[in-house]
This record gives C-alpha cells, sequence and structure tokens, in this order.
C-alpha cells in the first residue's frame, strides 16, 4: 500500500479525507466543513484511489471501537485489578464489562465509522463521472472498485447494527454542512436486508488478489466479500428465528416479510466454502505464480477439510524451552498470512497505530483486561491448565492467550511497559504480542518445558502497535460454516465436531511427547486432540442444542481477543428469544421482546466463572433484547431533533436530562 502513500497525501492537501469535525450541532458529526470544495477533484482514477485507501485507513482508526463493541461485555474476559496508569479508562470499560454502560461514554460515539461509510459513498457516487474523463482507467477496473467500495460500506454498516441494533442508513454522498439531514434509525433487519443485497450484486465482481500481500490481505477481495455474506446470512437466520421461529411472517419496518431461516443457515454455509474455495484459488495462484509470497517454510494441513489447508504446528521441538509455533506466528506476527481474508494494515510509515491491542491485551500497566480463567477453565477437563488428551496445556493457543505466572521480560522493545506484574493468579491475553521465535541468538519466547505448567518464563515482543487487526480469516469462516450447520440440526453433529476438531488438532500438542500427534482425521472420535472432552457443556434445559454449545466454545478459544465473542453471545441470544409468553417488543410490535433468549445466554455463558456476581445484574437490567446491544451516544441522540431515539434499555446519561 506505500506506493498509494502519496496519492493519499495528495488528497489530505485539499481537505477531502479530513472529515472528521467535532461540532454539537451536526448530526453524526462527521461530515466535512462548506470550505471542502470538490467540484475540480474528480478528474481521475488517482483521485477515486485516493478515497478509497482513505476509506480503509479511516476504518482502522476505528477498530478500537469494533474491538470494544465486539468483545468487552462478554464472558472472556474479567477486569484487571493491577494499578492502572489510564484510570478513567479503566472505570469505563470495567462499568461496559459489568452491565452498566453509559450513553456519555465515548466508546460508544460511532462517527468515525460514518465517516468511512461517507468515504466509501463518495468512490460510488463519482466512479462513472471519472470513468468518463480518465480514458487511462478501464472499465473493468471500476467495476472491481465498486465492489470493493460497495462491500467496504456493507462491512461497516453490519458492525454497526451488530453494535446497536436500528442506525441512521443512507447511501447519500455528504459534501457539506448544508447537506446534513437528521437521518431516523432504520430497522436492523432491514438495513441487514440492504446490505446483503448490496454484497451478493457485487460478489465474484472484485478483486481475487493483487500485486502485493499487504494489498491482497488489506483490501476487500472476493473472498471477503463471500466471507462478509457467510456472516451477514448467519446473523439473518438468528434475528429471524428468534422473532417468529424457523418459517413465519416477519415485521419489518411496518411491512410483513416471509423467511424461512433454513434457506438463510444453508446460505450461509454455502458461502463460507465459496469463501474457503476462493482463498484456496488465491494461495494456489500466489504458488503456481512463482513469487511464493509465504515463505517455503510454510507447511499447510486440512485434517480431511477441503479448502481448509491451515498452517501447521510441527512442534518437533515442544520438549524444548523455546518451541516453535508456526501457525501463531504466521497469522498474528508475520501477519497478512495464507489464512488471512482481510485485515486492517498498521504501518510505521503511515504513522497508523493499532493502540486497541496496547489498552485490552498484555500485561502492562497500561492493561485494562485479563483472561477469565474460571470462564476459560470449563473447555477443558482440568482446566486450562489441565494435561492430558483434553486439557488445557495441550492446546498452544492457550500458551499466549491465557499466559500465567509472567516473571520476567526482556525490556529491549520499545513498546515494552516495564512495570512487574506479580507471580500467579492472573493470566492475560497476549496474542496480538507474539514474538516471532526464529529471530537467531534471542530467547524470545523461553518457555518451562519440564513442569506441569507451560509457562513462559520471559518474552521479548516488538512491533505490537503495528500488527494488523483481523477482521476474517480461514478458521473463523470455518466456524461460521460449523455453526450454520449446527442450525440447520443435530443431524450435522458429525460434521460441526469434523471442523472444531481439525481447527483444535492444529493446535493440540503433547509437549512432553512431540512425536505423539493427534489423528489426523478430523472425523475420528475418542482420538487425542479430540475438542474439549468435558467442555461447556449445554445446561439442563438449555435453549441451545449440542451442535451450536460446541462451536461456541470453539470460537471462544480460537477467537479470543480478536473482537468476535461478545458479537457471537448476541447472536446466539437473538437465535433463541422466540417464546410466546414473553412481553411485546417495545418498538416492533407483533414480535416478543427477546427476554427469553437474553436470560438464556446469560445463564449458560455470562454466568460461568469470576464474573458470575454480574449475572444477577445482567438479567434484571437487560430486560428484553435491547440490552444486548449499546447505548447510542448521547450527542448523537441530542443534535438528532428527535430524529434518533435512545435504546430502550439504557438510563438517560446525565447529560440527557
Amino acid at each position: 500500500m506505500k506506493k498509494y502513500k502519496n496519492i493519499y497525501q495528495t488528497v489530505c492537501l485539499v481537505g477531502l479525507l479530513g472529515l472528521s469535525i467535532s461540532s454539537c450541532t451536526d448530526w453524526l458529526t462527521i461530515y466535512p466543513q462548506d470550505r471542502v470544495v470538490e467540484e475540480n477533484f474528480w478528474e481521475d482514477k488517482n483521485d477515486l484511489e485516493g478515497v478509497r485507501y482513505g476509506a480503509y485507513r479511516q476504518m482502522a482508526k476505528t477498530v478500537s471501537k469494533f474491538a470494544i463493541w465486539g468483545d468487552l461485555r462478554s464472558d472472556s474476559y474479567e477486569e484487571n485489578s493491577a494499578i492502572q496508569e489510564d484510570l478513567d479508562t479503566h472505570d469505563r470499560y470495567l462499568n461496559i464489562l459489568s452491565g452498566m454502560p453509559d450513553s456519555s461514554m465515548t466508546e460508544f460515539e460511532w462517527s468515525g465509522v460514518y465517516t468511512t461509510i461517507n468515504f466509501c459513498n463518495k468512490v460510488l457516487a463519482h466512479g462513472e463521472e471519472v470513468l468518463a474523463k480518465d480514458k487511462q482507467f478501464t472499465t473493468g477496473e471500476w467495476i472491481q472498485m465498486k465492489a470493493e467500495m460497495t462491500a467496504l460500506r456493507a462491512l461497516n454498516y453490519f458492525y454497526l447494527i451488530r453494535a446497536f441494533k436500528d442506525v441512521p442508513f443512507t447511501k447519500k454522498v455528504i459534501n457539506k454542512d448544508s447537506e446534513v439531514e437528521a437521518f431516523p434509525l432504520t430497522n436492523q433487519l432491514a438495513v441487514l436486508d440492504s446490505i446483503i443485497a448490496d454484497c451478493e450484486s457485487v460478489a465474484g465482481k472484485a478483486r481475487n488478489r493483487f500485486t502485493s500481500k499487504s494489498d491482497t490481505k488489506g483490501l476487500i477481495t472476493n473472498t471477503a466479500i463471500y466471507a462478509m455474506l457467510a456472516d451477514m446470512y448467519l446473523w439473518r437466520g438468528s434475528l429471524h428465528e428468534g422473532r417468529h421461529g424457523k418459517t413465519g411472517m416477519d415485521i419489518v419496518n411496518g411491512e410483513e416479510v416471509s423467511h424461512d431461516v433454513t434457506v438463510d443457515y444453508q446460505k450461509a454455509a454455502d458461502y463460507a466454502d465459496l469463501s474457503l474455495q476462493y482463498l484456496a484459488n488465491q494461495n494456489a495462484q500466489e504458488r503456481t505464480s512463482g513469487s511464493n509470497i509465504f515463505g517455503s517454510g510454510e507447511e499447510t494441513f486440512n485434517y480431511g477439510l477441503a479448502n481448509c489447508d491451515m498452517i501447521k504446528n510441527k512442534f518437533e521441538d515442544a520438549n524444548s524451552v523455546s518451541p516453535k509455533m508456526e501457525a501463531q506466528t504466521a497469522i498474528f506476527y508475520t501477519k497478512n498470512s495464507r489464512e488471512s481474508i482481510f485485515e486492517l494494515q498498521y504501518s510505521v510509515s503511515d504513522n497508523l497505530k493499532n493502540d486497541v491491542v496496547n489498552s485490552l491485551y498484555g500485561y502492562s500497566n497500561s492493561t485494562h483486561l485479563k483472561v477469565n480463567k474460571d470462564a476459560m477453565d470449563a473447555l477443558y477437563n482440568g482446566g486450562i491448565t489441565g494435561e492430558g488428551d483434553n486439557g488445557g496445556r495441550w492446546d498452544s493457543r492457550l500458551w499466549v492467550c491465557c499466559q500465567d505466572k509472567l516473571t520476567e521480560y526482556s525490556t529491549s522493545s520499545s513498546n515494552n511497559n516495564n512495570s512487574e506484574q506479580s507471580s500467579g493468579g492472573s493470566y492475560y491475553m497476549m496474542k496480538y504480542q507474539l514474538p516471532n521465535p526464529s529471530v537467531e541468538n534471542k530467547d524470545v519466547i523461553n518457555m518451562d518445558g519440564s513442569g506441569t505448567n507451560r509457562e513462559i518464563k520471559n518474552i521479548m515482543y516488538s512491533g505490537r502497535s503495528y500488527n494488523s487487526w483481523i477482521i476474517y480469516r480461514m478458521t473463523d469462516v470455518m466456524l461460521m460454516k460449523a455453526e450454520a450447520l449446527a442450525c440447520l440440526g443435530n443431524s450435522n453433529l458429525k460434521k460441526v465436531k469434523a471442523i472444531c476438531n481439525a481447527i483444535h488438532r492444529r493446535s493440540y500438542c503433547n509437549y512432553k511427547n512431540p512425536s505423539k500427534q493427534p489423528n489426523t482425521d478430523a472425523e475420528s472420535e475418542g482420538t487425542i486432540g479430540n475438542a474439549y472432552g468435558a467442555s461447556k457443556k449445554a445446561k439442563n434445559g438449555c435453549a441451545f442444542s449440542e451442535s451450536v454449545v460446541y462451536v461456541m466454545n470453539e470460537r471462544q478459544i480460537e477467537l479470543l481477543g480478536e473482537g468476535k465473542r461478545w458479537f457471537d453471545l448476541v447472536r446466539l441470544a437473538e437465535r433463541s428469544s422466540y417464546n410466546k409468553s414473553d412481553p411485546e417488543d417495545p418498538r416492533e410490535p407483533g414480535i416478543t421482546n427477546g427476554q427469553y433468549g437474553m436470560t438464556a445466554m446469560v445463564e449458560q455463558f455470562l454466568a460461568v466463572g469470576s464474573n458470575s456476581s454480574f449475572a444477577t445484574t445482567l438479567t434484571n437490567r437487560f430486560k428484553n433484547r435491547y440490552g444486548l446491544y449499546c447505548p447510542i451516544y448521547y450527542m448523537e441522540v441530542k443534535a438528532s431533533d428527535g430524529a434518533i431515539e435512545q435504546n430502550p434499555v439504557w438510563n438517560k446519561s446525565k447529560y440527557e436530562q
């Protein structure tokens, strides 16, 4: 993406990309001042590409919101009670985690997302105009760029409806203050229907890959569009099922809409397959092109699943004090791996940091969260420190995702915080601090391989502020397929377990006897490396099937710290909300309010572990499905002149009197 740096800087000079302003009167607070004149700007392909790349850069700036909206309220984390450098942020995070968000919190300010959407709208609005003017800009290039921007806009709206439910929705370009309108809230399902239609209209029309690895993984490709469609259909099926069951008529914006959720779930599975197929083709094209951008030493294995060639953890050196973890290193440290589908890029040259990884994860005094050990313990026989075929210590993902007893570490990296943590009793998520084990003459990761606990003794990490933020990757899409199959019925349990087992076995390591590896047939039962064992099982009377809980457990481990878990729990609660005895929804006449599914989700997942004391509070506060979503930032409500209503569950902040 470096070759576009000059384009980006040129656009900045005319003020086009300086759209994020602070104003108490401009609704959504995202639009440019009247001083920005664009009449003579849209002349050639470079103008379009400058705004196109500006959209990606702007989205990268909003990652902290995506992480907080998608993860913070889940059962995966608890408060890091160590002395904090930023107490204000720490206290806000704690309130959100404990089910007491407030609309005055800037974490719920959504203007940056709408700025990204406006960038996309600009490119889409001016593309035909530029195509007519610039003879070097081809129709094929425009079709591909149009597909990119359409999908990127849809993705940002998808984040908004998962976080806030009903949101303002527009495809109109805003160029100056006088064009600002008070857009009302649009029903979540109506927005979802629209962005699904948009993505389907451009599916297969984007690029399959680009000339550089960072562009192939950092820009929207057909692989990413199919992953988005799988995700969106999984959500649509869940939302409809929670309102009127498997089939029936739903009411969207006052109109009846027929639905059959089995169609949505099947489409989710089919689009997941397409995404995996396109990713496999993308990787095959890289190999045959001779570029081999992923390196010759990166072996893959699919455990018998088509188009699921996962990076292999070899583990031959697992009984040493410095084991290699090829998959984790390639995915999170080296970045842009062959398993990546879409990840937002950060770099020193762009002066753009991924600060969220410092704020939420790691183990310094700027880290606000710890891993909820009790909740993770429930996933394994013997807990996350247990050994044996289904023990947590034999799952290499936990070596960096649930790390305890950090007694010393190198301070040679400028990104390190030199604060010492007391050993024992604290578990930290270090996925984004994973070092490169291949660096010569440096104990970048030193582990105790002889004791019953697999613990890091010292670690040197570097470049964590510029790690990519992964939006979609291979195993995420594999688990979308597994969830869709689980929603289609327990008859698919064997297929569901095969997917989960393959992902689980990739990271399974008998570090006392590295040569004893799991069976390579993911459908085999009772072999080492079989996912979980006891695990978090569906409780008696649980609203969730065995296969659904199975997938939820694997997603929690595999995608820990990637901004997914709370969205997964919301989707689960929505899907399970169909109960005729519940009261009517406060804003959607004719359907129940979702209380049943919300309560079931809290009791099955949020009530487990050290946050269980919050369960009663959460159940009482989450009176209906609106409690699953974020409060709207109070300034947006105030500036909308009544067009935007606050989420009915959350109390008004002190600023909304």
